[in-house]
């Protein structure tokens, strides 16, 4: 995990300006200045006292938190990560907001980083992008360990330098300002902006929440979010939300459950870039007995998983919600092209016969069938383990526009000549819950009711 620490930035130089040979003049213009200082100094005399205690406030604030970053995928590891960040990087891009990013991937160069940047400007924001300190592309080769990507809070001293007659030559004022950090892994293997934008969206999800939702509802109460308008909105009691800022013990297995990594999956719905919106095609087991095969990074498909916590409804179904966020900033919400529209599940079962050599053998597989509402829109069928479920869950097959609205789940057969060859994905087992995500035209997700199922 990485400390928190403090960053002084450089005094800026300040070039000395000529001396106007008239004495009598400075001695006039002496006297009017003293007296402006000694104004001066009072005024400010009360403003670092404010600021001094403002200091003290955030300065225990960030220390609580700074050391526990908010991990977005799982980690069985913890990466190796220098602390040497900027001395020993391979490239590195200044954005024109002032915060930088940096690489330690060969394959992200300062092209690569300046594309970061671009799509990171894609997810919609406001003021808070200027609490951003610096994006870390780390290599992350195999073995090194598993995490995605984190985000972290952080304080950084602003100073103010003033010049007055009445004051040191290197007098200033310096103000705490939090900062966030985001830090992305796997460069080396991640090496396409759509690899990482789901990613770094959700990790800036994590700053606009935190700065607009929780820092200032959360200096009353430091060990619970429980009472913020975000977990009113979200029913956090409701749905069994943990409501602590500080991860615990057992978040790797329960982090679908923290608010605030909700937030920060909502900001990736209503406020992401298009980017995120990817869709990546599944096949069920019919399609792979005959030779379709699966893609690789199931997980994050956002056809399949518009959000983490499937069992909680989607962000754009939650009332208030989405005029929540937007109340922050200078934006507008998109409004979807099409309204919700009901989708409906049908779920049969298929026993069939096959003579093998020890004799008639039974393989039983399902069919579940949808409806298409929705005008040339893409359908996933997915479903989870309600009571072993750790976020995300299995994705089982996609439907484009023209194409039949049917999956086959369970033990699927077919001959090949004198052979009987079968396949069983292992999903008619206990019970499941199944629904289909719809992904219209211009991104928006809508989900259909849920089913759930006993085999």
């Amino acid at each position: 995990m990485e400390p928190n620490y403090y960053i002084e930035p450089s005094k800026p130089y300040r070039k000395r300006k000529s001396r106007v040979p008239v004495i009598l003049f400075l001695l006039i213009l002496g006297i009017a200045l003293l007296g402006a200082g000694l104004v001066a100094v009072n005024h400010f005399d009360a403003e670092i006292e404010a600021y001094q205690s403002s200091m003290g406030e955030a300065d225990f604030f960030f220390r609580m938190y700074a050391p526990d970053p908010f991990i977005n995928s799982a980690a069985d590891a913890e990466p190796h990560i220098a602390y040497t960040y900027r001395d020993d990087a391979l490239y590195m891009f200044e954005a024109p907001e002032g915060f930088q990013i940096i690489s330690h991937s060969a394959a992200w160069d300062e092209e690569m980083l300046e594309h970061l940047y671009y799509e990171l400007m894609l997810n919609t924001h406001g003021e808070e992008i200027h609490m951003l300190y610096e994006i870390i592309v780390f290599p992350h080769e195999e073995g090194e360990g598993l995490m995605q990507a984190s985000y972290t809070l952080g304080t950084t001293a602003t100073s103010f330098f003033l010049q007055f007659p009445a004051f040191p030559d290197d007098f200033s004022i310096d103000f705490p300002r939090e900062i966030g950090r985001i830090h992305l892994y796997e460069g080396d293997t991640k090496t396409t902006i759509e690899s990482m934008a789901g990613s770094l969206s959700h990790e800036y999800g994590h700053l606009f929440t935190f700065y607009y939702m929780f820092y200032s509802e959360m200096r009353d109460d430091l060990n619970s979010l429980a009472d913020t308008n975000f977990a009113r909105l979200r029913e956090a009691r409701a749905f069994d939300l943990i409501t602590s800022a500080t991860p615990g013990p057992t978040y790797q297995q329960e982090r679908h459950r923290y608010l605030f990594e909700v937030a920060a999956e909502d900001y990736v719905q209503l406020l992401g870039s298009p980017t995120t919106r990817q869709v990546v095609d599944f096949f069920d087991v019919q399609q792979v007995i005959n030779g379709a095969v699966q893609p690789e990074g199931r997980l994050g498909a956002r056809n399949a998983f518009p959000q983490e916590n499937m069992k909680l409804p989607l962000a754009i179904d939650v009332p208030g919600l989405k005029d929540y966020f937007f109340s922050f900033i200078d934006a507008r919400p998109r409004v979807p092209v099409q309204d919700r529209m009901d989708i409906n599940l049908e779920i049969k079962r298929h026993p069939v016969q096959h003579n093998l050599v020890t004799g008639l053998r039974t393989f039983v597989y399902y069919t579940i069938t949808w409806n298409t509402p929705y005008e040339n829109a893409i359908y996933t069928l997915v479903c989870y383990d309600p009571f072993n479920y750790t976020g995300w869950g299995i994705p089982i097959k996609t439907v484009r526009s023209g194409q039949n609205s049917s999956a086959v789940i369970g033990e699927y057969v077919i001959e090949r000549g004198t052979q009987v060859v079968s396949l069983n994905d292992g999903l008619t087992e206990g019970v499941k819950v199944f629904f289909v995500v719809a992904v219209l035209p211009d991104g928006t997700f809508y989900i259909s009711d849920k089913v759930e199922y006993e085999f």
